[in-house]
């Protein structure tokens, strides 16, 4: 993927991370207001009218359930949403609400209060800004719009005051508002950093997965054929092997030579005998009589067929079966000295794995099989009931 897509499916996946952040992280926060609230009408209430405070406190706390009950039932769906940007709208508008809510309703009421209320009042607006770097964390448009809408209004009215201690009350309220822009606007690209390297992470991570996957599926598939190498062969028979040993159930082998595959190679050179081992090799997997049964190729002109759960009489009939549907593909071998078509010689072995039989000695028996079909004239097909044992090499002194 270029560059060019996969930054627009980036920066939507963090767009979506970090809608989906406010709502999964902020459910118990609006109970939060609920406490500033009550410190409020605390600071308040002996001095201004208590009808306007509690009209005010009622407007607040309405504000804030919705925004609970909305957090709550969109949790519940936020892995079906399609559309962010609505709920994102939503979610940015309350919160610009809120902050609207608390600065209007400070600014009502802060003439109304002695001075040392006035204080104490600017000290919890001050205590509760900041909160918005969790609630908001991820979003800069939400915070920005309960931030100004919370600071800005006390801010512009004791600067309007025209006297000397609310002006510098006022600048001291703008430095603080820079401050904590500048505060938030830090935290909030640590986070999106950190949720694109958290995503980039997740994308090199499956990039690795899916060339490991490759890497592990050509250890095992032969390039040319496409079929299981002679590694992948080792392992799957071995695995068949011991369950069949286990059950007590019957396994058996096909060892598979093109006849005089040197003569077909000699008369039409080696790309046309690499087509025609990668066709062989898909004719017999796609005649596989169950997907338990297992191809690979052995090496050179020469593939191997296992066949878990299958007596020497299955083995056979599966033999004949390829061994003539090969001679009817009717590919022309001209240096073949029993057809003028593409033959294939076919060992079988087939048995019940005993204690001390291993499944080494299965290859050897089929392959000893395949022997006697190419000694017996090719083209033909030779089956072993019972184990040979591969001798083992002796060391000569």
């Amino acid at each position: 993927m270029s560059e060019k897509e996969s930054t627009p499916n980036m920066d939507e996946r963090i767009y979506v991370e970090q809608v989906s952040l406010l709502y999964t992280g902020s459910i118990y926060r609006p109970a939060l207001h609920i406490f500033s609230l009550t410190l409020f009408l605390l600071i308040i209430n002996d001095h201004v009218n208590t009808f306007y405070a509690y009209t005010w406190a009622l407007l607040l706390l309405g504000l804030n359930v919705y925004r609970f009950i909305d957090i709550y039932n969109t949790q519940k769906i936020i892995n079906e949403i399609n559309d962010f940007s609505v709920i994102h709208k939503r979610y940015a508008l309350c919160a610009g609400l809120l902050g609207a809510v608390y600065g209007l309703g400070v600014v009502f009421f802060f003439d109304q209060l002695p001075i040392l209320n006035q204080v104490y009042l600017m000290t919890l607006l001050a205590v509760i800004a900041p909160v918005g770097f969790v609630s908001f964390a991820s979003d800069k448009y939400s915070f920005y719009m309960y931030l100004y809408a919370l600071l800005l209004p006390i801010i512009i009215r004791t600067l309007a005051v025209g006297q000397f201690e609310y002006f510098n009350m006022g600048i001291c309220g703008i430095i603080f508002l820079l401050i904590v822009r500048k505060l938030f606007i830090w935290n909030y690209d640590v986070l999106i950093d950190s949720i694109r390297l958290r995503f980039e992470n997740e994308q090199l991570i499956k990039s690795l997965q899916v060339i490991n996957s490759r890497l592990t599926e050509l250890s095992v598939i032969d390039e040319l054929t496409q079929v299981a190498n002679r590694r992948s062969l080792d392992d799957n028979l071995e695995r068949e092997w011991l369950r069949a040993k286990r059950m007590r159930t019957p396994i058996s082998m096909l060892m598979i030579d093109i006849d005089y595959f040197k003569q077909y190679n000699d008369e039409f050179g080696h790309i046309k005998g690499d087509e025609c081992l990668v066709y062989i090799a898909d004719f017999l997997k796609q005649n596989l009589n169950r997907s338990g049964d297992f191809i690979a190729r052995y090496g050179g002109e020469e593939f191997c067929i296992i066949m878990p759960d299958t007596n020497l009489s299955g083995a056979t009939d599966f033999a004949e079966k390829i061994h003539s549907g090969v001679r009817d593909l009717k590919i022309p071998n001209h240096g073949s000295d029993v057809s003028k078509f593409l033959t294939i010689s076919v060992g079988v072995a087939s048995v019940i794995p005993g204690k001390d039989d291993t499944y080494m000695d299965l290859i050897y028996t089929s392959d000893k099989a395949l022997y006697n079909a190419k000694n017996d004239g090719r083209n033909i097909i030779r089956t072993k009931d019972v184990l040979e044992k591969n001798p083992k090499p002796r060391l000569v002194v």
